[in-house]
């Protein structure tokens, strides 16, 4: 009990903190961080040392963020993982204090490698329930969590969890036994899967305000208006105050599974650029779809973007595997704090400024997943913003679709189990996928189990879109 006090306190403090704070003396601590991260990295693990002598780099000559910048070599999964062992890639090259290894989803054709530490296991515990205080009010509220990430990624929190991967008649099982002894229940997976679960919770009779749910997404990208339809169907009210939410957290399996995070604040910021044309533009461009837009903390993680690529440096002395300028090929956007509360109170949105001091940053997707059609250029992302704005096409799909890459094929829809593929659903797709893009695009609708790209579906694996 005392224990539980002690760390009650601690999550309180650190968000007290980050309320009251100077965004930019976050931002100058990050600076400090990086220099001693990428001194650390580069005196204490061979496969770093060997890369900057390759690129005839002295570690004394990083005086600065500027000569950081200059010339630290930009890195990513194909020069680390590949060609190095992974004793070569640790600090002090020893793989001894590893608890647990696990890997990326394999997505790009190559994999890459988490491990933790004892240490890192409590680091990464304080991180997820301080974001949890934040968001969900732990301290006050019994919470239980069920987990239905895939590949034994496990969350690591002081809240009961039920951990049952992607069996969804575990979950469903679970909640209908435990939800009602607490006073709120999160759920958390990947946004197709909890799709899943979500609409077959309903047919079984599961009243999900009942229980209190929230619902927590990782793993793979999703647009505004499917967070929507999820809103819609579990019956969250879409408002700044609710305290019943459909949130987003991102990690990287090599870099951190914490690594960025949703609030009230960024999902309100996201959903009236959606709807305001201007404001979307102000903030993320020329888009359809309006990206997630995140906080993440500068004193875990230096962030750069080069090319609208997100740039990892990873600043905690407890990660094993220190990545320096990681590129995880995401496309992205920065902004500092007084730049958003800039643009929000310029569109009348005072309200909407968020209350942690804490940068952004906004996630596109991956910069080389589009398609070709007709010399015009669609996006994965567009898609799925278009799909889910219509509840009835929504319904009608697992999620899962297929793209291809300057091939004029048509955009091949897997339907949900049930739904006939007939020339009726076919035309109802198409209409609602053409309603944004600039040439008219075919599309060709597949019952569940004739999709030619998934036996089974498989929500081990992400999409692939592309």
């Amino acid at each position: 009990m005392l224990k539980e006090f002690i760390n009650k306190q601690k999550r309180l403090k650190t968000i007290k903190y980050l309320k009251k704070v100077e965004s930019n003396d976050l931002i100058s601590l990050s600076e400090k961080l990086l220099l001693k991260a990428f001194k650390r990295a580069s005196q204490k693990t061979e496969a770093y040392k060997d890369l900057l002598i390759e690129k005839k780099i002295k570690s004394t000559d990083i005086r600065n963020v500027i000569t950081f910048k200059e010339k630290v070599p930009v890195i990513n999964k194909e020069i680390i993982f590949p060609n190095n062992k992974i004793d070569r890639l640790c600090l002090n090259g020893s793989i001894s204090s590893i608890k647990s290894v696990f890997s990326s989803s394999g997505y790009s054709g190559i994999y890459s490698f988490g491990v933790n530490t004892k240490k890192n296991y409590r680091n990464i515990s304080k991180s997820i329930d301080t974001s949890l205080e934040y968001l969900f009010n732990i301290s006050k509220k019994k919470t239980f969590m069920v987990s239905c990430i895939p590949m034994g990624v496990k969350v690591h929190t002081s809240v009961p969890i039920a951990e049952t991967s992607i069996r969804g008649d575990m979950a469903l099982a679970i909640i209908k036994k435990f939800s009602a002894y607490y006073d709120q229940t999160l759920i958390v997976g990947d946004p197709y899967f909890i799709k899943k679960l979500a609409e077959e919770g309903i047919e079984q009779g599961i009243n999900w305000s009942e229980f209190n749910t929230s619902f927590i997404f990782g793993e793979d990208w999703f647009s505004q208006s499917f967070r929507e339809y999820i809103e819609t169907i579990t019956g969250i009210e879409p408002k700044l105050e609710n305290e019943r939410k459909v949130l987003a957290t991102m990690g990287i399996a090599e870099l951190d599974l914490n690594l960025f995070h949703e609030s009230k604040y960024t999902v309100e910021i996201r959903r009236e650029a959606q709807k305001n044309a201007a404001l979307r533009k102000e903030l993320f461009g020329e888009v359809i779809s309006s990206p997630v837009l995140f906080h993440y903390f500068p004193h875990r993680t230096y962030m750069e973007c080069i090319n609208n690529e997100l740039i990892f440096s990873m600043l905690s002395p407890n990660l094993l595997i220190p990545l320096i300028r990681y590129n995880s090929k995401d496309t992205g956007k920065l902004y500092s704090y007084g730049y958003i509360a800039d643009i929000l109170k310029k569109h009348n949105l005072n309200h909407l400024i968020p209350d942690l001091k804490l940068p952004f940053v906004s996630v596109s997707g991956r910069k080389e997943n589009c398609m070709i059609y007709k010399n015009e250029e669609i996006l994965p992302e567009d898609i799925k913003q278009t799909i889910y704005e219509n509840y009835e096409v929504a319904k009608k799909t697992t999620g899962y679709f297929r793209l291809h890459k300057n091939n004029n094929k048509p955009i091949e829809i897997q339907l949900s189990k049930g739904i006939k593929a007939d020339t009726k659903t076919e035309r109802l797709f198409e209409n609602q996928i053409n309603k944004y893009l600039k040439v008219p695009v075919p599309v060709k609708v597949y019952t569940y189990e004739s999709f030619p790209y998934a036996m089974v579906l498989d929500y081990e694996r992400k999409f692939k879109f592309i």
